[in-house]
Parts: structure tokens; sequence; C-alpha cells
């Protein structure tokens, strides 16, 4: 599903934000300032967004449907995917012990999904 869809649907990477921020909420840029996480409670990850506005060619971005929230324990390779619907913040809880990696994508009304975000990651103590 992730095929070249940037180019009829938008880029995922230059228009979404996620970024990784700690528990005094002094945000770090992470792979381009592109994504962010929050620390919150332990075992948790919380991530934010700014959502995009155009497509990839510039037209008004008028059929964004939601977002799909991805991760795994190894960079890249995420094992795991929740649908987290049509928020800008989402937090994905009952986290163990580890080092785990999240990315994002964007998918409109017709089924479309943008290309992952940055990589994020987050050690969970």
């Amino acid at each position: 599903m992730k095929k070249a869809i940037k180019n009829s649907f938008y880029d995922f990477k230059k228009l979404l934000r996620l970024t990784l921020c700690f528990s005094f909420l002094f945000a770090l840029s992470a792979c381009g300032g592109d994504v962010k996480v929050y620390e919150s409670a332990s075992g948790n990850a919380t991530l934010t967004w700014d959502a995009p506005t155009t497509n990839a060619d510039g037209t008004a971005l008028t059929d964004l449907a939601g977002y799909n929230v991805y991760y795994g324990t190894a960079s890249g390779s995420y094992t795991t995917t929740i649908d987290a619907g049509n928020v800008t913040t989402y937090t994905v809880g009952n986290l163990f012990s580890g080092t785990y990696y999240f990315a994002a994508t964007a998918y409109d009304t017709s089924g479309n999904e943008s290309s992952y975000s940055n990589e994020v990651s987050k050690i969970i103590q």
C-alpha cells in the first residue's frame, strides 16, 4: 500500500510533524524535526504531529481520513500498526522495557496511504 502514493496523495515527510519530548516538555528535533514523542507515564509514548494541509502537487488536501502509527523494537522494522484515527496526538501504552522506534503515515478517504514519516525512538525503562 505504501507505493508511490506521495505523487498522487501527498508527501507525508514534508507535511506531518511528529516530535520527541521529555517529561519537562523540552522539544527535541529528531530526524529533520518531523516527529515528536512525549514522555508520559512509564510504559507509554505520546506522539503528536501537525496535520498536512496540501497534497504533494500543491492542491488543497480535502480528503484526509486519518493516521496510522507504526512501531517496533528495531529501527525501520515496525511490527505493530495502530489506526490512530483522525487525531494529531496518540499515546501508545503498555510498552515493556526496551527501545521502541516509531513512524506514522497519513491516509485518505480512498484508502491511499502516504510514505512513512521520519522515525523517532524512545527508551522505556
